[in-house]
């Protein structure tokens, strides 16, 4: 501030020192620092933070004001020091200004005089920088060409040795070969007896070589005989060595033996010698095994489908048992004995594969085949589970082991296939005379025609003599037993049919032996059963057991097909299924009943809902077979899932619309019965005598027999049709039956004695439909109860009556019929009660005039009441009204 204070105007009034203070640049640094360490913490207000003016202002005012005596502060204010101080303050600021500017241009200025200097520094270091990497790479290039150079010196010598070994190795040969022409082996047999284990080593390769040249070399016989006898000798020597190691249980000199062969001849001979010479192929006990298989237990109910199968025949369980032992333990010698042990061990296996599993599932297959096919197949399923399981026990045993992985074979090359591929290849070998192409699936098809057609033929040659009489019907069964008969030509023999003359079971008969009895039939066998009406039904226990069957045949097919051709075999399968619960079974029994109840104006016969039952309950089980059973399996291909779906769906379908047709035959010869009983009923009924009253105290005859029957079909249906279907088929029973008896009652006159059984018949009727527990019919009957109660009382109370509860609501036009049957009707003028008229021609109308103020009712009923009697008038022609059932 010196220099720049020198020049300006002198002050006429001095500033205070605090004042100077505050003018000085020390001051502002010291401000702007204690501002900087405060940013972190909150926002600054102003561009100087702490520096603002307004506090700078009130700095210096407050020194003013410390300079007053405190009599100037008493007096008033006087503008002026404040005036002279601030404008001495704004010269300061302004000098102070200008050196501040001076200084910042200076560090400007010297700023970009160093960056000029930086800038120049760094690009002399990427000189520099440049220079040393061409240095680097200069002296990477010439280490390369070094190393080159070492290399191609290396493989000179490598050559060079190899040559040097090659004709060292030659001379050798050639001086061994011209011993052997002269008949001498002195050198060679040095080497080989007294040698040591690497001169026999030697000696093997030697004699490989000169083998390998009295080959190529024509001329010499002499020295080519002798040859042939060393090596003739060498190699039978090392044998009988190997062998007399591998009786004494030595692995070391088995080990050295090997070695010895495999630079010999690769060791062919001693895994041959290693392989034929084992104890698991040596033993008689195998033999003696096969022997005896024929007169194993196990085999016992391998035909009989309505058995289990049976385990794994025990035979093939020892032998595989022993085959895991066996290659359990020589894995770990055929690792520490041979130098190539992934070939030995697939000698080794192969053997056991050929010689005895293959002998053994032969074996097996053929006696099961002889005894039925159901028996050949489950024996191939069990053998081709067990067999997989041994194979799987085989690879971990084998993978244990170390040099079984990538291992070399004669030639120093890496096995091209491992001992994981050579098991996969002889499982395939060993099943593949048995499942290549449909040779399976087509012998599968066969058991379950032959199966099935056996739970079935029964039924059908029952059924035809049964229908007899109907050409039609015998030709469809006939062609259906015909069928049976070829699939089962081959393997079971089916049922044989019933003579004709003859009972089900067999005695003679003189009269037509499937006429209705009296007496309820029993089941004809194991298979089949006859209820009353003489319907020929197969149990639930056979119908399990067919399902049964199927369910093991899927998992055979399962077991023994492939993978991707695992979902069309299984369509093929449920097929064959589906044809035989609808085509042989099912189809025939429903179209029987619906014949047998063609004429609906009969008495119906409840025997006909077992049928409906086993229907129900049929499709449901194949809806549950199809859902655990087949679906996991066929989902995986879409277009045969949705194949299959159709055909099960199509099938259901069937079966339901025939079921449907069943019971809307037994609607209407119900409705048909129920009004053959209301029209027993007398026309003095209700206008009884006094000791007719006490005979009818129970209910008049028609009520007691409608009851009756209506519990009846109550029960039948209970025990056949359940929830929806249930409620559905009660609901039209009772509303028919409810329309019938509304036109009933319009036909009877009744006296005041009669309206009593008249209330008791109505009373009935209410009872037996509670039973349904369906609240809507329980009204319905309600109303027809109010009713009833319309003939029991007197005239005078009777308007009372008609004012309360349903009769409230009824047009009186509705009740008109029912109280014109009072015998008291025109002696009461009862019509006036009900403010209805007559005409000339039978009409009623309503009456003209005051209505005694009351509002006329409108009915709630009669519109319902009109549905109920068209509904009654149509549907005999309604084949939709069963819809709702959905039986699967």
């Amino acid at each position: 501030m010196d220099g720049p204070s020198d020049q300006r105007i002198p002050m006429l009034y001095n500033l205070s020192s605090g004042t100077q203070h505050l003018l000085t640049i020390e001051n502002f640094k010291a401000r702007i620092s204690s501002t900087q360490n405060k940013m972190n913490k909150k926002k600054r207000q102003s561009s100087l933070g702490n520096v603002s003016t307004n506090a700078f202002i009130e700095l210096i005012s407050q020194g003013i004001i410390d300079d007053l005596d405190e009599k100037e502060q008493k007096a008033a204010f006087d503008p002026k020091p404040f005036i002279r101080t601030f404008e001495n303050v704004l010269d300061e600021l302004s000098v102070l200004r200008t050196h501040v500017q001076e200084q910042c241009d200076e560090l400007e200025s010297s700023v970009q005089v160093a960056e000029l200097q930086y800038r120049k520094s760094v690009v002399d270091l990427h000189g520099s920088f440049d220079e040393v990497y061409r240095s680097y790479d200069n002296l990477e290039s010439r280490i390369g060409e070094v190393g080159k150079t070492a290399i191609r010196i290396g493989e000179q010598l490598e050559s060079i040795d190899k040559q040097r070994s090659r004709a060292s190795e030659s001379r050798d040969i050639i001086e061994y070969y011209m011993e052997f022409q002269e008949d001498s082996s002195e050198r060679l047999d040095s080497l080989r007896y007294h040698g040591g284990d690497e001169g026999q080593v030697k000696a093997a390769i030697i004699a490989r070589r000169l083998s390998a040249v009295a080959k190529e070399v024509d001329a010499n016989d002499e020295a080519k005989a002798s040859i042939e006898k060393f090596c003739e000798s060498f190699e039978k020597e090392i044998l009988e060595e190997f062998d007399m190691a591998y009786k004494d249980g030595d692995p070391r000199i088995m080990g050295h033996c090997a070695k010895v062969l495999f630079e010999f001849n690769g060791g062919a001979s001693c895994i041959q010698t290693y392989v034929n010479q084992h104890e698991f192929f040596m033993s008689n006990m195998k033999i003696e095994e096969m022997e005896e298989l024929r007169y194993s237990e196990d085999h016992s109910t391998l035909s009989d489908p309505n058995v289990p199968p049976p385990e794994v025949d025990t035979s093939l369980v020892k032998l595989y048992d022993d085959i895991r032992i066996t290659v359990r333990r020589e894995a770990e010698i055929i690792s520490n004995v041979f130098p190539q042990p992934a070939t030995v061990m697939q000698v080794f296996l192969q053997r056991i594969f050929e010689q005895s599993i293959q002998d053994h599932v032969e074996r097996l297959l053929m006696k099961a085949e002889r005894m039925s096919n159901l028996a050949y197949l489950r024996m191939l399923a069990s053998t081709h589970a067990e067999t997989k399981r041994l194979i799987e026990n085989l690879k971990f045993y084998c993978d244990k082991e170390a040099s079984f992985v990538n291992s070399v074979d004669a030639n120093g090359l890496v096995a091209s296939i491992s001992l994981d591929q050579t098991l996969d290849r002889c499982m395939a070998d060993l099943f593949v005379p048995y499942t290549e192409g449909e040779r399976y699936l087509t012998r599968e098809r066969l058991t379950l025609n032959e199966l099935f057609g056996s739970i079935v033929a029964e039924f059908l040659s029952y059924m035809q003599q049964r229908k007899k009489t109907s050409l039609r019907n015998q030709s469809v069964l006939t062609r259906t037993l015909n069928q049976i008969s070829a699939s089962t030509s081959s393997g079971l023999s089916p049922i044989p049919p019933v003579p004709m003359g003859s009972d089900i079971n067999g005695s003679a008969s003189p009269t037509n032996p499937f006429e209705r009895s009296s007496e309820p039939r029993r089941a004809i066998s194991n298979l089949v059963k006859v209820d009353d009406n003489g319907f020929c039904l197969i149990s639930n226990e056979t119908i399990l057991r067919a399902l049964s069957i199927h369910a093991e045949a899927i998992v055979r097919c399962v077991e023994l097909s492939d993978t991707q051709d695992l979902p069309s075999s299984i369509k093929k399968l449920y097929g064959l299924l589906v044809d035989f619960m609808d085509v042989k079974y099912l189809d025939i029994v429903l179209d029987d009943v619906i014949e047998e109840l063609g004429n609906t104006k009969v008495e119906p016969e409840m025997t006909c809902f077992p049928v409906i039952k086993t229907t129900t309950h049929m499709i449901q089980l194949l809806q549950e077979h199809f859902q655990t059973a087949v679906v996991p399996l066929v989902a995986c291909s879409p277009a045969v899932h949705k194949e299959i779906l159709i055909n099960k769906n199509s099938f259901m379908s069937l079966l339901e619309h025939k079921v449907n047709t069943l019971l809307q035959k037994i609607i209407d010869s119900a409705s048909f019965w129920l009004g053959e009983i209301l029209a027993r009923q007398k026309k003095n009924d209700f206008r009884p005598k006094d000791e007719e009253v006490v005979m009818m105290s129970m209910g008049t005859l028609p009520c007691l027999q409608s009851v009756e029957f209506i519990t009846r079909i109550y029960k039948a249906s209970c025990k056949t049709l359940q929830g929806k279907n249930l409620e559905m088929f009660l609901m039209i029973i009772g509303n028919g039956f409810h329309a019938q008896l509304l036109d009933h009652f319009k036909k009877y006159f009744v006296t005041p004695t009669g309206g009593l059984l008249v209330t008791k018949d109505i009373a009935k009727y209410q009872e037996v439909i509670r039973m349904f527990k369906i609240p809507s019919l329980d009204d319905r009957f309600e109303v027809l109860r109010q009713i009833g109660n319309m003939f029991l009382v007197k005239p005078e109370i009777l308007r009372s009556i008609l004012s309360e509860g349903y009769l409230a609501r009824l047009d009186p036009s509705a009740l008109y019929p029912y109280l014109e049957k009072r015998v008291d009707f025109k002696s009461a003028k009862l019509d006036r009660l009900l403010g209805i008229s007559v005409d000339e021609n039978g009409a009623v109308t309503k009456a003209t005039g005051d209505t005694g103020g009351k509002t006329q009712r409108r009915s709630l009923f009669v519109s319902d009441n009109v549905v109920l009697k068209e509904m009654m008038k149509n549907y005999n022609n309604n084949r939709e009204f069963l819809s709702a059932f959905n039986l699967a």
